[in-house]
């Protein structure tokens, strides 16, 4: 039965993260399209640069809740962590490729902030440390996602998490190279991670 759960809880997922608030904002303030702004794409760091540092801030806040509330349905739902975030990863795939913006929308990193936030808040904010020097040293403030995701398998294998939650984070973190992957094969973002 939990497996039929976890199908409508995924395809619910997909669709709520397939809303852009990136695009519903930038449109609402610039008048643009943010796929057509800066470094073209619709996530957070993009409005935070094209349209203003709080916007964007508010647009991650929201991009992560999609997930967020994909999680806390699981959970009430009675779901182990490996069908929560299962379910919750389809919201990455909507917020990568959202059915109502022609397919073409971020890079997953806030969605992913979301799952995050309920599994491992005190892991992932150790992880925005190292992730944030990092990239500013390599020049490239974007790339933050990219590095926090990448130890957040580690930090909760330190923290001594589940195992279980441990191979999920892994799951997420493949996951979202996959996505960025197909991202830069379709040349849809010629500009992956880059800010200048």
């Amino acid at each position: 039965m939990e497996i039929y759960k976890t199908i409508i809880l995924a395809i619910t997922a997909y669709f709520i993260g397939s809303i852009s608030f990136s695009y519903i904002f930038a449109k609402k303030l610039t008048g643009k399209d943010i796929r057509n702004l800066k470094i073209k794409n619709a996530g957070a760091y993009n409005v935070f640069i094209a349209v203003g540092s709080k916007i964007g801030i508010l647009v991650g806040l929201l991009d992560a809740s999609k997930t967020l509330v994909i999680v806390i349905i699981a959970q009430v739902w009675g779901f182990d962590i490996v069908h929560s975030i299962i379910a919750a990863s389809f919201g990455i795939i909507g917020h990568c490729f959202p059915v109502y913006y022609n397919f073409q929308g971020g890079k997953g990193a806030g969605p992913v902030v979301g799952i995050f936030l309920y599994f491992i808040p005190i892991e992932f904010l150790i992880c925005l440390i190292p992730a944030a020097i990092i990239a500013f040293l390599i020049h490239r403030p974007g790339t933050t996602p990219v590095f926090f995701i990448l130890f957040s398998p580690l930090a909760a294998y330190i923290s001594n998490k589940a195992v279980v939650l441990v191979n999920s984070l892994i799951y997420l973190a493949l996951l979202t190279a996959v996505l960025n992957v197909i991202i830069l094969l379709t040349k849809r973002d010629r500009k992956v991670f880059i800010d200048k």
